[in-house]
């Protein structure tokens, strides 16, 4: 129980210091001493209800505050209405009630009636203001607080998403890095091994000419590789789509391809998962052409086109032979992140690959 209480916000502690006037009123404004009971059993209810689980008691306890606030506002003092605002954190943070809520439609019921007896009972127009300005207070306070906890549990939901989105996105990381490297290092040290054997053989025969070449390749398998880590480290840097480009634009100027690149989206205004997905599969997009496809020009094209992003790669290369349908399948892993999908539109002469990403969903 101790424990529950320290998890109770000063929110709901905060009202409590108006149960003052009730009670300082059987004292200096009349009101009958009897009152003092059910103003005590109001605390008891109040406490109750944000101290224990729902229970059977629990609704029982709320008509009972209702029915509290409506006699004293009715019978005792109209001022007395304002204690209305005790069941508006109660509603929003203690129960999470929304408008259809057994508790929300006493509250309106409540409300209604004190609002139309006080009016038929007011003396004169000032105290009819008043009592028209308690439920608009009220509700102002209910509607804003409403909307912020939907505002609140709205942004928890995108960040567990997010969260659940990073994991995932490490996830695939990690396992693509696995294979980076076991299709980068794998095969080099296998070959540096019967390198080196075959050397310490041709050694001991005093076949130095021999030794001498197998020395040579294994430097410059050495040197190829430690390219090959250097790539791979350089893939896992986080680039904007803008550094992307500017990288791309780099790398293409170092090789004899014939390359375009025309970027028609506003890339400054994407969240950073989705400008992380464009650039590592335009990266990995531009290096399969690169090193693979052989081609004498490659063209890129970055566009919008109804609610989606698109990227079109086209180049002249040897393309593909029969499509078996895991073609590209590290790209359709980096799209699953972001709700996109990759298809070869074209397979040799041109080649052409468009990826579309859901620009909405992002």
């Amino acid at each position: 129980m101790l424990k529950r209480i320290r998890g109770i916000h000063p929110l709901f502690y905060m009202p409590l210091a108006f149960l003052a006037f009730p009670v300082l009123g059987v004292f200096f404004f009349d009101y009958p001493t009897w009152t003092l009971g059910i103003t005590f059993l109001f605390l008891l209810s109040y406490l109750f209800l944000t101290h224990f689980e729902e229970n059977i008691l629990t609704n029982l306890c709320w008509i009972f505050m209702l029915l509290y606030v409506v006699y004293m506002t009715i019978y005792v003092d109209g001022g007395m209405m304002w204690f209305t605002f005790y069941f508006n954190s109660l509603l929003v943070f203690r129960f999470q009630d929304n408008y259809a809520s057994f508790r929300f439609l006493a509250y309106d019921l409540a409300m209604l009636f004190m609002t139309i007896a006080g009016v038929s009972l007011a003396d004169d127009l000032s105290s009819q203001v008043m009592i028209f300005l308690v439920p608009v207070v009220n509700y102002g306070i209910l509607v804003y607080w409403m909307d912020d906890r939907k505002n609140e549990i709205q942004r928890k939901a995108i960040m567990e998403k997010n969260s659940t989105i990073n994991l995932l996105l490490a996830e695939n990381e990690r396992n693509r890095i696995g294979r980076d490297l076991h299709d980068t290092l794998g095969h080099v040290f296998a070959a540096m091994t019967l390198k080196t054997e075959l050397a310490l053989k041709q050694l001991e025969k005093g076949k130095y000419d021999l030794v001498k070449k197998e020395l040579e390749e294994l430097n410059q398998t050495s040197r190829s590789s430690m390219h090959d880590v250097r790539n791979i480290v350089n893939n896992l840097k986080f680039r904007t789509v803008s550094e992307e480009i500017e990288h791309l634009n780099e790398f293409f100027a170092m090789t004899d391809i014939d390359y375009q690149l025309q970027n028609d989206l506003n890339v400054e205004a994407m969240a950073p998962l989705m400008q992380s997905s464009i650039g590592m599969i335009l990266r990995e997009l531009s290096n399969n052409v690169i090193k693979h496809s052989q081609a004498q020009t490659c063209r890129i094209h970055l566009f919008e086109n109804q609610e989606k992003l698109v990227m079109t790669i086209t180049d002249d290369g040897v393309g593909f032979d029969d499509l078996t349908g895991n073609e590209l399948k590290s790209i359709r892993d980096r799209l699953l992140l972001v709700k996109g999908d990759v298809e070869i539109l074209s397979q040799v002469k041109p080649t052409m690959i468009q990826v579309s990403i859901s620009s909405k969903e992002n």
